[in-house]
């Protein structure tokens, strides 16, 4: 019998290789257990004809941010302009709002853009390539966890940079 891939699987283990805790959810998001640290935990739990979602927390290895809908589009945009080496995975949520992933702040960020939210461990966030209730679940701009990820600086600086352009453009946002 011949078995198709299990990206839901790769993902997690590529995760927990990396020190991000994962836990299963189901397709509506919700999390079923605990988080899971272990390689072979998250291979029996995901290594399954009908494999759950997987979702990630912050922690050490990762810091995950919640963009708002206009901003987190255009500093997406400015970000992209730069041509950089490293791509932060961003992902674009039913409400119009963004996911994204960076390294953790190494010291204190400077202002950030309105709406901004990191994502504070143990909130679990579902993950590409789980399937929700609106869909299968995409990165844009990264295989995440396989490639590096940008300073939190990086990129949250672009999201600032973004709302004020718009606010001067606009005079407000939303």
């Amino acid at each position: 019998m011949i078995r198709r891939k299990n990206a839901l699987l790769d993902t997690a283990l590529a995760c927990v290789e990396r020190s991000i805790p994962v836990l299963a959810a189901t397709i509506a998001g919700t999390p079923v257990g605990d988080w899971i640290t272990d390689i072979e935990v998250a291979r029996e739990a995901w290594d399954v004809d009908e494999p759950p979602n997987v979702a990630i927390t912050s922690c050490p290895a990762v810091a995950i941010w919640r963009l708002p809908r206009i901003a987190g589009a255009y500093g997406k945009r400015l970000y992209e302009q730069e041509r950089p080496g490293v791509w932060p995975p961003t992902m674009k949520l039913p409400e119009g709002d963004w996911i994204t992933c960076t390294l953790q702040p190494e010291g204190a960020l400077g202002p950030m853009a309105s709406g901004v939210e990191y994502v504070v461990p143990g909130t679990s966030v579902v993950i590409p390539p789980s399937i929700t209730t609106d869909g299968r679940l995409r990165w844009d701009g990264s295989k995440f966890p396989l490639h590096p990820l940008p300073t939190a600086d990086a990129v949250l600086s672009k999201v600032l940079r973004a709302e004020q352009e718009y606010v001067e453009l606009h005079g407000r946002i939303g």
